[in-house]
C-alpha cells in the first residue's frame, strides 16, 4: 500500500462523506439548507472544466428541502462512471472506484471538491459528520475453496461456525466491529456475504470506515482525512491473510 494502490485491489467504491449543520425553521419544526439552490449552481460552474455531466436524482417537484443531508445532484465526467461528486443539502460526497483509484489522485480530487463547495456557498458552512469508507468485495472461491464460510475463516481470522445455531445451516453470514480510534475518530469493519447483483455469483463484501467523534474545522479536515486512510490502509493490510493480501499485490 505504500504506493497507494495493490495492482489486483478489491476495491469496489471510496468515498468521502461530508456533513453540516442546517437552519433550523422553528415555526416549522424543520431544518433546511438555505442556501443550496444557489450554492449547487455555483458548484456546476465551478466544477465544469470537468464534471460537466449533471444528473438530478430527485423529483422535478418535490423541492431540497424533503432531503436533509442526502444528495440531489451527481456531478460526473462521464455518464454513469466514477470519479464523481454528489451534493445535497447539507451533504457532500466525493467518489471514486477500483477503475481510477490511487490515494493521491483521490486526494487530489477531495481538495479541489472541497475547495469548490466552500466558494460556492455565501455563508460559512459548520461541519458535523465526517466519514471516509473503503468498500471491497471478493470472490470467495478465488484459491478454490470449498465454501464462503470456508474462506472467511481462513483468509479474515473469523469463524462463521462458531455462530451456529442448534443443528440449522448457516446460509448468511455478517460480523460488525466498531473501534474507538486515536484522532477522536471511530473505526468502523463490516464484513458480510451476498450476492453480485449481476452475475448473481456469491462473494464477501467488507466496508471499513472512519468516522469523527468530536467537530472538525476546515483547516484540519485534510490532515484528519489523511489520518483516517491511513488507518483504513493498516486496517486492511492487518485484518487479511498473508496469501489473499499478496493475491491482491500481484
Amino acid at each position: 500500500m505504500a504506493s497507494g494502490y495493490l495492482i489486483n485491489a478489491p476495491l469496489k467504491e471510496v468515498l468521502i462523506e461530508l456533513h453540516w449543520d442546517l437552519d433550523f425553521i422553528s415555526e416549522e419544526g424543520i431544518e433546511i439548507d438555505s442556501s443550496f439552490e444557489k450554492a449547487v449552481i455555483k458548484f456546476t460552474q465551478g466544477c465544469q472544466q470537468e464534471y460537466q455531466v449533471v444528473t438530478i436524482l430527485k423529483p422535478a417537484n418535490i423541492p431540497p428541502t424533503a432531503y436533509p443531508h442526502r444528495v440531489t445532484h451527481r456531478f460526473q465526467k462521464v455518464l454513469g462512471q466514477h470519479p464523481l461528486y454528489q451534493m445535497g443539502p447539507g451533504v457532500f460526497t466525493i467518489n471514486d472506484n477500483n477503475k481510477n483509484y490511487k490515494w493521491v489522485d483521490f486526494r487530489q480530487m477531495i481538495e479541489f471538491g472541497i475547495n469548490c463547495l466552500q466558494e460556492s456557498y455565501d455563508r460559512p458552512l459548520v461541519l458535523s459528520k465526517v466519514e471516509l469508507r473503503y468498500v471491497d468485495r471478493v470472490s470467495p472461491f478465488i484459491f478454490e475453496d470449498s465454501d464462503k464460510f470456508s474462506f472467511i475463516g481462513e483468509n479474515f481470522g473469523i469463524n462463521p461456525s462458531q455462530f451456529q445455531v442448534g443443528d440449522n445451516s448457516l446460509t448468511e453470514f455478517q460480523i460488525l466491529q466498531r473501534f474507538q480510534a486515536k484522532n477522536d475518530s471511530i473505526l468502523t469493519i463490516i464484513l458480510t456475504t451476498g450476492l453480485d447483483q449481476e452475475s448473481r455469483d456469491e462473494l464477501i463484501e467488507w466496508h471499513t470506515f472512519v468516522t469523527n467523534t468530536k467537530r472538525l474545522s476546515w483547516e484540519s479536515l485534510l490532515g484528519w482525512i489523511e489520518t483516517a486512510h491511513n488507518l483504513c490502509s493498516t486496517t486492511f493490510k492487518n485484518m487479511l491473510s498473508s496469501k489473499l493480501y499478496e493475491y491482491f499485490s500481484k
